[in-house]
């Protein structure tokens, strides 16, 4: 809501040329105060573009010759992809701790209200009705007790029926992980070998961030707006680099809520297919949205077999579920079963519950019973931040997923915003954990399903009083 900031147009315009090619690798910047005269705009707005393009890596400065386009190297564009010549390679780099300091904020604040977790709250897991299907898989788990590395049979044959993709019509096309979070590990250690760089939108989901950073893969971000990744820009990124795969959370993304619109993701399969790099589809709140369902997974438009499709019932569930699957052509499933050999199999307990609950079609009226409830919390949430907006604060009205982007007042500051509110007993994510390099951002992510309205409310006016203070203050 609200008009895009001038230093995000400045930023956007010089990042678009970059990509594109029309400003070199190599080539020098004008100084700020030319640059600032050239567009009619304050130096400070320029010299706050110049700053996120340093932290995305895409320029940078040396003292006394200013700044130029920085870029990884070209590499050539093949049109074919060879799924027998992919390998296993991991290497771990230092990647920021974000994980464990989200999920350490239930144990050092316990009383917190809590719009930093993305989940869907207990109190929906009290309605689900699986915790039934939980004590039933343990009197049957001396029927089992052990199955193949690749899955629980059962569980691989509801979750063919669960996706409904004629691309996918076989549980050998499945593979069953320790959530999403194993399987993107799995293809990436597939796919990608360190040095490799992928493709993703930025800001993106800050887990996979932290993963790719792990295994030394270089990320080459791709801007996005309401209607998703910004598949112009990512045409000539795929023009100049070779990049092993292309990652996306193309419906109600993470952190920002967009989805991609039905055009672009055509576009993106066809870029893919033209390109030979393959596409890994994380489609982990595809059953969330409020009111209109989202666009087809791009998976369900996949003709040419390049889409790797992740998911978990993690989110629909409960997150200690721990439980999601890989669908792809059979002979990449098993190159990656062999891989999950490592970790022999995923918990037998929680897969035969599972796969009964979905045999038994209880996640269905689940799935309605739960949007119900998370279109009224998101209405809470919202009735807070709309009169905010008077103050300068922007945001986007929830379509699905679980979260708020919202975009700072200028002069509030998210990390002291969020220092603030946690003192006081809230607690949210701030938006540098979402991009490549930390540096101060001027975005906050509230997740809107995770507390029952009541907390909402309670959660929500401390953070308008306290963001309210600190606008006046600036």
């Amino acid at each position: 809501m609200g008009r895009t900031p001038i230093y995000t147009r400045v930023y956007n315009q010089l990042r678009y040329q970059i990509l594109s090619g029309e400003l070199p690798i190599g080539s020098h910047l004008p100084p700020e105060r030319k640059l600032a005269a050239r567009l009619g705009v304050s130096r400070n707005t320029v010299v706050r573009a110049y700053a996120e393009l340093e932290v995305e890596g895409f320029i940078a400065g040396k003292m006394g010759s200013g700044r130029y386009v920085e870029a990884l190297p070209p590499a050539p564009a093949l049109s074919r992809i060879h799924w027998s010549s992919q390998h296993n390679y991991t290497h771990l780099h230092a990647a920021p701790p974000h994980m464990a300091e989200l999920l350490a904020i239930t144990d050092t604040y316990p009383d917190t209200i809590n719009f930093a977790h993305g989940d869907g709250g207990k109190h929906t897991l009290v309605t689900s009705g699986f915790p039934a299907y939980v004590k039933s898989a343990a009197d049957q788990i001396n029927s089992y007790f052990f199955t193949s590395v690749q899955g629980f049979p059962l569980l691989r044959e509801q979750l063919v029926r669960w996706m409904g993709f004629e691309q996918v019509s076989s549980p050998e096309q499945a593979c069953v992980t320790s959530g999403s979070q194993e399987g993107l590990y799995l293809i990436t250690s597939m796919l990608a070998r360190p040095g490799d760089c992928i493709v993703t939108e930025m800001p993106t989901y800050f887990g996979s961030l932290q993963l790719f950073q792990s295994l030394g893969i270089q990320v080459i971000p791709v801007p996005l707006d309401q209607e998703g990744m910004k598949t112009d820009i990512l045409e000539g990124i795929l023009g100049r680099y070779r990049p092993r795969f292309i990652y996306t959370v193309p419906t109600f993304h993470n952190p920002t809520g967009y989805t991609l619109s039905l055009v672009r993701r055509k576009h993106l399969l066809s870029l893919s297919e033209h390109y030979g790099i393959p596409v890994v589809e994380d489609d982990a709140y595809r059953h969330l949205h409020l009111d209109t369902p989202p666009p087809p997974a791009l998976k369900a438009l996949d003709q040419a077999g390049h889409v790797i499709y992740l998911n978990t019932l993690s989110k629909l569930l409960f997150p200690g579920l721990r439980i999601g699957w890989i669908a792809a052509n059979q002979h990449f499933i098993q190159l990656v079963s062999r891989l999950k050999e490592l970790s022999i199999s995923t918990n037998m307990l929680g897969q035969i519950a599972l796969a009964n609950y979905l045999k038994a079609d209880a996640l269905t009226p689940h799935l309605a019973r739960s949007r119900n409830l998370y279109r009224q919390q998101a209405e809470v949430m919202e009735a807070h931040l709309q009169p905010l907006t008077a103050l300068g604060l922007q945001y986007e009205k929830a379509a699905g997923g679980f979260y708020f982007w919202v975009s700072l007042p200028e002069g509030v500051e998210a990390r002291k915003l969020m220092q603030t509110c946690r003192q006081k007993g809230v607690s949210f994510t701030c938006g540098d954990m979402f991009l490549l390099r930390h540096a101060e951002q001027p975005y906050i992510r509230l997740c809107f399903t995770h507390e029952p309205p009541s907390q909402i409310e309670r959660g929500m006016s401390i953070i308008s009083e306290i963001l309210t203070r600190q606008k006046e203050e600036a």
